[in-house]
């Protein structure tokens, strides 16, 4: 079972995952190409609003891991989560411990 800390870090990043997912949503419906688009930082922290270029085809292949997400260089938390790609400078590819997957599902 995961501590109260980690599970509202949890949270918090699947809030930013959901304003990301809704705008995806609204580009593909306009039939969006595949340049770069701009995804908010889906770190931790409440007060980001750091923007990540992406492009969706990278965007759809970190989605088809639920417990992955998108932030920016330097707003890793090492002691819950593991980085697992890096783009430099661009962005990192997290990966949340198992133990948060129903917060994140």
């Amino acid at each position: 079972m995961a501590d109260a800390r980690v599970r509202r870090i949890a949270e918090n990043e699947a809030r930013f995952r959901a304003i990301n997912e809704r705008l995806r949503g609204e580009l593909e419906a306009l039939g969006a190409t595949d340049e770069p688009i701009g995804f908010v930082c889906e770190c931790a922290r409440v007060e980001c609003r750091d923007v990540l270029e992406i492009s969706p085809a990278a965007y759809r292949a970190v989605r088809e891991h639920p417990l992955r997400f998108f932030v920016m260089p330097g707003h890793e938390l090492p002691d819950v989560e593991t980085v697992v790609e890096r783009h430099d400078p661009a962005y990192r590819v997290i990966e949340k411990p198992a133990e948060v997957a129903d917060v994140l599902t």
